[in-house]
Formats: C-alpha cells, sequence, structure tokens
C-alpha cells in the first residue's frame, strides 16, 4: 500500500479529517437556488445527519437538489428505484486483495457519472442483502473528500415496504468534474494496523460472520481465521428487524461492550472492506473522532504471513446454516453439488441432523413440551428427546456407560455417522453434541444459530416426523472428556494443577439457591472458580439471536478470571473441571474450550446434583413437609462431601 504513518502525517490528516467533516450539513443550494433539506432519522446521534429518514428524501424529490445513488445491483436498479438515483456498483473502484483503485482513475469515474465533490449525496442500498454496498460508498466519497454524503435509514427495504414512490426509467447526470482533496486519515492499510494492533488505544472491528471470524475461508481467503486482537461484530447486528440502523442506545451497547469505545482509534476490516465500510460510517455516525476503512481487508492481510492471524483450533465443529444445507444437497440422490467445507466423505458417507430438546413427540402432541419440532424443523432432521440419555426424575443423570451406548444405537448412530446438533436452546444443543463426543462419535457438528439462524438465511424448514433407523454402536467412549464424581472427589482439592470451574447462576454459586426444583442442598464445590451462568438465557454465552458468543470474548472473559492458556496454545494452565447443576451448562463452556483447541477439560456431567446429594432407596422417598421440593413422594440425602457457600 505504501503510505507512511509518522506521527507528524497522522496528526495532519486528522486535522484535515476533521476539517472535511465539519462541513457535513443538513443542507446544500445547487446552481439553481434549489434547497434540498434531510431530516435526520433519530437525532440522538451525534452526527445525526449523516443518517437521513426517507420522509425527508422523499420531500426533496422534485427538487433535484441532490444526488440519490441506488448502491444496489445493476439488476435491481433496473427493476425498480428512487426516481431522480442513479446505479453505482463499488465494486468498480477497487480491485480484490489491493484495496482502492488509483484516486485519478476513480474521481474521473465518479465525474462521468455526474457526481462532483461538492454536491449533497444521499445512497442506499437493500441493506442486510447488499453487504454494506453503501457504506463503502460513503466512506469512498468521505476518503476522497466529500462533505456532504449521507446513508437513507432503512434503505431500498423500508422505502418499498413503505410503497414510497418508484421508477424503473435508468437515469443519467450530465458529467462533473470530480477533484479529490484525499483525507488518509479513514484509510487504513495494512502496515498501520499491524504496527497499531497491540496498543491499548487502538481496536479493529472484524463485521464479518462468525464463521468467517472463527476460521472458515469462505470467499477464496489465503488463510483462515481473523486479524489477532480483532472483535467480532458482524454485519448483519448492526440493523434493526425492519432493516432500519440501531438506535443509539442499542448501537453505543454493541460497541462499548466489546471494548469499541469513543478515546479508541478504530478501523473496521471485512473479506473486502465493504460490510466494513458501513461499520464505519455507523462509527462516524456514532461520532468516533477516529476511525477508518481497511479496505484491502482480509484479501490483503491474509496474502502476508508476517502478519497475526488467528482461528479457533476445532472450528469446523462449529458449522453454519449455509454449511448444513450444502451437506443436505451433497447426499440428495443424483446430486452432483460439491461437498461443505472440511467434509472429506463421499455421497455414501451416513449423515443424521438432530434437534434436541426435553419430550417425546407425543409430549409435543399433548402439550407437556415444546412443540416447534413438530410446526418446523430442518428438512429431514430427527427429533431427540433429552430423556434418551438420562435416568429420568428425580436424578437425571447420564446413563451408565453400556446404557448410554444403546441410547446412541437407538438414535441410529455409529461411530463414524456424522452428526449435526441443533436446538432452540444453545445449552441443549451442547448437551447432545457434549454426549455423543463422549460416546466416541469422531465426527459431530453443532449448528450455530439453530433452527432461527436457518431460517433466517431463507432455507425452508419442514413439519414431517422424521425417525431414526436404530442401529448398534460399537464406539469407545472417550474418557478424558468426563469428570466422574470420584474423579472430582480425588482432584477439587489440588488447586496446583486443577480448577474446578463453575457455570450456574451466581445465586447457586453462593448457595443463596439449589437452582433446581427437585435439588435441595445448596451450595458450591469447594475451590471451585465461578465463570457466569453459561445458561442460554443469561447472554453470557450466547447473543441475543441465539448465536454462539465469539470464542475470543470467551476465551477473554476465562482469561481475567485465572483460566489461562499461558505455557501451551493446546493446555489450559490447570486441567478445567467444568460443572453445573446436571450437565447442560457445563456442556456448553466444554464445547468452548474444545472448539479453542484446549486438550485439558473435562465435563463433570452430573454436576452440584450429584456432587451435593446421596439417593437411597425407600425409607428415603418419604414425604416430608420440612424439605422443600420433597412433597412429591422423594427427598435427598446429604452426600457427605464437602462443600462451600458465600463469597
Amino acid at each position: 500500500m505504501g503510505r507512511e504513518w509518522n506521527g507528524v502525517k497522522r496528526a495532519v490528516t486528522l486535522l484535515l479529517g476533521a476539517a472535511l467533516m465539519a462541513g457535513c450539513g443538513s443542507s446544500y443550494t445547487d446552481r439553481t437556488g434549489s434547497a434540498a433539506t434531510l431530516s435526520p432519522a433519530s437525532k440522538e446521534f451525534p452526527n445525526a445527519d449523516l443518517l437521513v429518514s426517507a420522509e425527508s428524501l422523499q420531500a426533496t424529490l422534485a427538487t433535484g437538489a441532490l444526488v440519490i445513488i441506488d448502491a444496489r445491483s445493476a439488476a435491481d436498479y433496473g427493476t425498480a428505484h428512487i426516481p431522480g438515483a442513479i446505479s453505482i456498483q463499488h465494486g468498480d473502484f477497487w480491485t480484490k486483495g489491493a484495496g482502492l483503485k488509483e484516486s485519478a482513475a476513480v474521481a474521473a469515474k465518479l465525474g462521468a457519472a455526474g457526481i462532483s465533490r461538492e454536491k449533497k449525496i444521499v445512497i442506499y442500498d437493500n441493506t442486510t442483502n447488499s453487504w454494506g454496498a453503501a457504506g463503502r460508498l460513503f466512506w469512498m466519497l468521505e476518503y476522497l473528500g466529500c462533505t456532504d454524503v449521507h446513508l437513507l435509514n432503512g434503505g431500498w427495504d423500508r422505502w418499498a415496504a413503505d410503497n414510497r414512490p418508484t421508477q424503473s426509467t435508468a437515469v443519467t447526470l450530465a458529467a462533473a468534474t470530480f477533484t479529490p482533496v484525499i483525507n488518509s486519515a479513514v484509510k487504513a492499510d495494512s502496515g498501520h494496523i499491524n504496527s497499531r494492533l497491540y496498543d491499548r488505544d487502538f481496536a479493529v472491528v472484524d463485521s464479518r460472520t462468525d464463521e468467517e471470524f472463527t476460521g472458515w475461508q469462505l470467499y477464496g481467503e489465503t488463510r483462515g481465521g481473523h486479524i489477532s486482537r480483532a472483535v467480532n461484530i458482524p454485519y448483519a447486528w448492526f440493523f434493526s428487524s425492519d432493516k432500519t440502523s440501531l438506535g443509539y442506545k442499542e448501537l453505543k451497547a454493541l460497541l462499548e461492550s466489546r471494548g469499541i469505545t469513543q478515546e479508541k482509534e478504530v478501523t473496521a476490516n471485512c473479506t473486502a472492506g465493504i460490510r466494513s465500510g458501513y461499520t464505519y460510517f455507523l462509527l462516524r455516525l456514532m461520532g468516533y473522532s477516529r476511525c477508518s476503512n481497511y479496505d484491502a481487508s482480509i484479501w490483503d492481510w491474509a496474502d502476508n504471513t508476517t502478519y497475526p492471524m488467528e482461528k479457533a483450533a476445532n472450528y469446523t465443529v462449529s458449522v453454519y446454516p449455509a454449511w448444513v444445507k450444502s451437506l443436505i444437497d451433497y447426499h440428495k440422490a443424483g446430486s452432483t453439488t460439491a461437498p461443505p467445507p472440511q467434509y472429506p466423505y463421499d455421497r455414501n458417507h451416513k449423515y443424521l441432523i438432530f434437534e434436541t430438546q426435553w419430550g417425546s413427540i407425543n409430549d409435543m402432541q399433548q402439550g407437556w413440551a415444546d412443540n416447534s419440532y413438530l410446526t418446523n424443523h430442518i428438512p429431514g432432521a430427527i427429533h431427540s428427546n433429552s430423556d434418551t440419555y438420562e435416568n429420568g426424575f428425580p436424578r437425571w443423570f447420564l446413563l451408565p456407560d453400556a446404557e448410554l451406548k444403546s441410547a446412541v444405537g437407538s438414535m441410529g448412530i455409529t461411530p463414524d455417522t456424522t452428526v449435526v446438533v441443533y436446538s432452540d436452546s444453545t445449552i441443549f444443543a451442547a448437551r447432545l453434541w457434549w454426549i455423543l463426543h463422549y460416546a466416541g462419535v469422531t465426527d459431530v457438528r453443532f449448528l450455530n444459530g439453530g433452527i432461527q439462524q436457518w431460517l433466517a438465511n431463507g432455507y425452508p424448514g419442514e413439519s414431517t416426523t422424521n425417525n431414526p433407523t436404530p442401529t448398534t454402536y460399537l464406539g469407545m467412549m472417550n474418557s478424558g472428556s468426563i469428570a466422574t464424581t470420584g474423579y472430582v472427589l480425588a482432584q477439587y482439592a489440588n488447586s496446583g494443577s486443577t480448577q474446578l470451574v463453575d457455570v450456574r447462576s451466581h445465586d447457586e454459586y453462593l448457595g443463596l439457591i439449589s437452582g433446581y426444583g427437585y435439588l435441595v442442598n445448596k451450595g458450591r464445590i469447594p475451590g471451585a472458580l465461578w465463570a457466569y451462568d453459561a445458561d442460554d438465557a443469561s447472554l453470557n454465552y450466547r447473543n441475543s439471536n441465539g448465536t454462539l458468543r465469539s470464542y475470543a470474548e470467551i476465551r477473554e472473559l476465562w482469561n481475567t478470571l485465572g483460566v489461562n492458556s499461558t505455557a501451551s496454545p493446546t493446555l489450559l494452565d490447570k486441567e478445567a473441571l467444568f460443572y453445573c447443576g446436571g450437565g447442560y451448562r457445563s456442556s456448553l463452556a466444554y464445547f468452548y474450550g474444545f472448539l479453542m483447541g484446549y486438550t485439558n477439560i473435562r465435563n463433570y456431567s452430573n454436576g452440584w446434583s450429584e456432587w451435593s446429594t446421596s439417593y437411597t432407596q425407600d425409607a428415603a422417598y418419604l414425604k416430608d413437609p420440612a424439605i422443600p421440593g420433597s412433597t412429591d413422594g422423594w427427598r435427598q440425602g446429604l452426600s457427605g462431601r464437602p462443600f462451600a457457600t458465600g463469597l
């Protein structure tokens, strides 16, 4: 890229950028004297005038006093567009791996389209389907010195949904002269990012999807993963359900909760600088004074092997909707489609998809259990009742190994079957994933986001009930992945080599509640460290859209608590024994540890439920009004194992 980043030039460009941005106004008078007044979509933003409302844009259409740019595809533009809009595609202005083309060539093309640097410009696209096209053009124009550029809130999506006026006839403007005044402060390059990467006042926002950030190479990147220390905020998260931008408070919380604060210099990246162009726009909207777009992005960064990248060591266990769709299509009779990435099997290889939750099909039909499987599931998916692999009320412990193998066989699974698991509940999906992993199934995948993300990607569901074909399961148990009560009892006091990690609620950890109606005893295993509640309702380990929190965020969370890996990338400093009440939340924690590549981790599957209690038959199963939860005919006896309460 060749840009110098010495302190003097950086200061100059920042001052120039501030001067240029100060010129942004809410009205512009063209040569005929017509005034175009645009209202902000929300006045809460520090730079509110950058995001304009559809109402005010519609009111200015007759004046012809501004340039409206349609950043969608040429085909979409040809079908219908906002009256007076011209069609501009961002791809005409950059080269893969190198970023923006030479400024003179870009300026010439813009001038030929009728755009000058002095014009008031409003850009729109079809939001999430455009992958940041409008934001990319916004960034490019500001880089070239334009000071009166705006984005339409909600883009074409809201404009069309609100039945605002459209036309299909192409629009051309008289050629203009575009004279660039380069604002280099808003254009980041690899050298600058690499030099600033470990500075406390610098941050990188990766606007790609979780799967790209985690390690999947979807667009020809020479290396998978992300720029080291980058923070993942996927582009699609920046929009509300109606495709308008997030509000000020929501956006502020989203950015600041991930360390993207106003006092930092922030640059954004994606694959080619498109999605990150919109991130740059939002940073400007929020009033960030030092923000930029890495327009060459990962295609450039990954090519230079001297620059640090990282990915989750076992990223292939976490799959995404397009991967599952590709899996299904690949195995269809007569298919000629390519296999999904990182899937080394032929078309005859056996695969199964399981939706998991508590309750049988009959329970669903009777209204005793959630019936979401009956109404809509991934085509071909089989329902897995969690009772299948547990011993039932009032224990809910994992079945003994021999019985567990029979249960896995009843699900039609063999050790070499590829299994995809998902659930409306993240912890239920993690539980089944871990159980099959423990049972020795060699290829178990976790669908990140479940049916919610499947449908959000436009893939069809079905309501047909699918049943497994039982088989005999002969897999070898993965004994290193489980911590039995005996193992925990022998190891819990070895604080130099072992760390108990409690992922229940804080009240459970303190011993204020048991957390379960059938558990009377309260407290924790002595020496256990609290690593926040992994229940999917808590949002500590998942996002509000049902997807997993970034593994890098969980790793950082663990690091702050003392669950560290400093000597080896495959080992935590101490063996981690994750536990909760009965193995669901701890399965999710184990999954994260496995995703990160740690090998000295175990799931205490029966958790506090078994540690704290001892069940006997007959006389102990008596109603005792003095013991809460015992009135249904059974009660718990203290196990005699040590426990702790309080802080």
